[in-house]
């Protein structure tokens, strides 16, 4: 995965630094997206209205993937509207994007193997929760490629938050 562009957020006069200094870098952020336990994902519904969940996610080659049933009310939401608003906190820094969201059927072993392994060290202890690569080979996943994402330390917000964009992928 390429490094995504970075620059400051769009905000009022007054809000944040326009200078550079301070901004967090990409391999903070990463860490917020790879460490953070819950993930909250907003959808929405036909009528226009959000639906958000709470849901596990992990942070595998620069895309998050995240489980959970087709049939639910968020998974029905994405399969007509793909497009997601999410946000995850770790510590004093947090992070918040869109992403553009598909469902994997039939994950190839080598990276059903990573989001399995990904899953069990983030959770595992915790919530004895250790899936199996087949789970992915013989199931799916709900693939999130980000668009843009903003982060940043709640301590130091007007000096470290930063945007960053990322590439059209295919």
């Amino acid at each position: 995965m390429r490094t995504p562009r970075r620059d400051r957020p769009e905000l009022p006069k007054g809000y944040i630094s326009r200078a550079p200094k301070g901004m967090l870098a990409w391999p903070a952020v990463e860490k917020i997206l790879r460490g953070s336990p819950y993930l909250w994902i907003a959808t929405t519904d036909a009528d226009g209205r959000p639906h958000l969940v709470q849901q596990w996610g992990v942070w595998v080659d620069g895309v998050l993937y995240f489980e959970g049933s087709d049939r639910t009310r968020w998974a029905r939401n994405l399969a007509r509207e793909p497009h997601l608003a999410f946000g995850m906190q770790l510590a004093d820094r947090a992070a918040f994007g869109e992403a553009v969201v598909d469902i994997v059927r039939g994950v190839d072993h080598a990276l059903a193997v990573k989001i399995a392994k990904r899953y069990a060290a983030k959770y595992g202890r915790g919530f004895t929760y250790r899936p199996k690569a087949e789970q992915y080979e013989k199931g799916h996943v709900f693939r999130a490629r980000p668009t843009k994402l903003i982060a940043f330390d709640v301590k130091r917000f007007n000096t470290s938050a930063a945007r960053f964009t990322f590439a059209e992928t295919g």
